[in-house]
């Protein structure tokens, strides 16, 4: 059974009072279960959301009222019993997969998209035309003024970012660092940045530095930035799967599983290791995957307990 079934069911007095940051959060949610439902619903959401900005704006120029009026054609202005929904949109927020949603923080008015699921990787566009792919557990934060008067986002977890270019200065948050982005596609973890193309600068307290391709940037502990080399390519590829070792250490195999994945990894008898290395493009798409694969290449026996990795010599 559909929730809202179709553009009759929103009522656009609704939708221009959560646009508006004045709705009650059942009427935030139910709005954001429709918006979720299809192409048409979310294009339509983003077209009154434009018409918003232009008023506030005072763009007359380009005739707001006879766009709202084209708009307003598709949405009836009624009320319907929206609170008969509320339980079914809180099921559909907590079950997993991605939730979007708007709130408020004071009188400014927030997207977020939260990505449930370890497995999972859910990629958003921003209104700039920035590609931002979040994995399971990770959060998304801007404003809906985002590309018009700032590009500033807040992330928790684990993003990757290909960021488009602009006169505005990109602006990455993590709550332990912040990026300026100088160039286009990074990863970046709460306390990490790793470059894959252009170079961005990392800030966190007073210390700030560049990091360009094939470089990583990490807070460690007492809260120092240090830098090293990396292959960047294999620290995104979480995203599809597709690594390209290039005669890559066991050293570089447990720090990419344990930046990509969270695992811990333990290693029985590294001198039974030393000097090996991998090479090859390689599709691990899952964690069985992962461990077939590396036990192969490796010769190896890997088990994993809980969240972690054990490798042995066979």
């Amino acid at each position: 059974m559909a929730l809202l079934p179709d553009n009759s069911e929103i009522d656009y007095n609704l939708l221009v009072s959560v646009l508006s940051g004045t709705a009650s959060p059942e009427e935030v949610a139910l709005v954001t279960a429709w918006a979720k439902q299809s192409t048409a619903n979310r294009e339509l959401y983003f077209r009154v959301k434009d018409l918003l900005d232009l008023e506030r704006a005072g763009e007359r120029q380009l005739d707001v009222e006879a766009r709202w009026q084209e708009v307003a054609a598709q949405l009836p202005r009624r009320r319907a019993n929206w609170l008969k929904y509320a339980a079914m949109v809180a099921v559909l927020l907590l079950a997993g997969g991605t939730a979007f949603y708007f709130g408020t923080r004071g009188q400014e008015q927030e997207v977020h998209i939260a990505v449930g699921g370890s497995s999972t990787v859910q990629l958003k566009v921003l209104p700039d035309g920035t590609k931002v792919w979040l994995k399971g557990g990770s959060s998304l934060r801007y404003k809906p003024s985002f590309g018009k008067t700032d590009r500033e986002i807040h992330i928790t977890g684990t993003a990757y970012l290909d960021v488009e270019k602009s006169a505005l200065p990109f602006v990455a948050h993590t709550g332990q660092i912040d990026v300026t982005v100088l160039g286009t596609a990074f990863t970046l973890h709460e306390s990490a940045v790793i470059v894959t193309q252009g170079k961005v600068r990392t800030q966190a307290g007073e210390r700030a530095i560049t990091v360009r391709p094939n470089e990583r940037a990490r807070l460690m502990p007492g809260g120092v930035l240090e830098k090293d080399q990396v292959n960047a390519q294999l620290f995104g590829a979480w995203r599809d799967g597709d690594y390209k070792f290039d005669n890559t250490t066991l050293a570089e195999i447990k720090d990419v599983l344990t930046s990509n994945y969270g695992y811990q990894v333990e290693i029985h008898r590294p001198e039974a290791f030393e000097g090996a290395t991998i090479s090859g493009r390689i599709a691990m798409e899952n964690e069985q995957t992962v461990k077939e694969v590396l036990a192969a290449m490796l010769q190896a026996h890997i088990e994993k307990t809980g969240n972690k990795f054990i490798i042995q010599p066979k």
